[in-house]
C-alpha cells in the first residue's frame, strides 16, 4: 500500500494541492469491500474571492465542508 496523505499535504496553497493531486489514488474501504481511483483531473478553486467557487456566496450549509478541516473532499453533481 502506498503513503497515506497526512493533513499537512493540504495545508498548503491551493494550486500546489491540486497540482500534486494527479495521479494519486483514492481507496474507499466498506466492510470486506474496497474501491479505488486515480485521480486524473482536478478543479481549484481560491475561496471566497473566486466567483466560480460555491464558497463566493459565503458559508451555506451546502458548502460548508468548504470550511473545514484541509483534507476533506466536496463533492457535488454536476450536469
Amino acid at each position: 500500500m502506498g503513503v497515506v496523505l497526512t493533513s499537512d499535504f493540504y495545508t498548503r496553497p491551493t494550486l500546489e494541492v491540486a497540482r500534486d493531486l494527479i495521479g494519486k489514488v483514492l481507496l474507499h474501504r466498506v466492510g470486506d469491500v474496497t474501491s479505488s481511483g486515480v485521480i486524473v483531473e482536478v478543479e481549484a478553486y481560491i475561496g471566497e474571492a473566486d466567483p466560480a467557487c460555491h464558497a463566493a456566496s459565503g458559508l451555506t450549509e451546502r458548502n460548508a465542508p468548504l470550511y473545514g478541516n484541509p483534507g476533506r473532499s466536496y463533492v457535488y453533481l454536476n450536469y
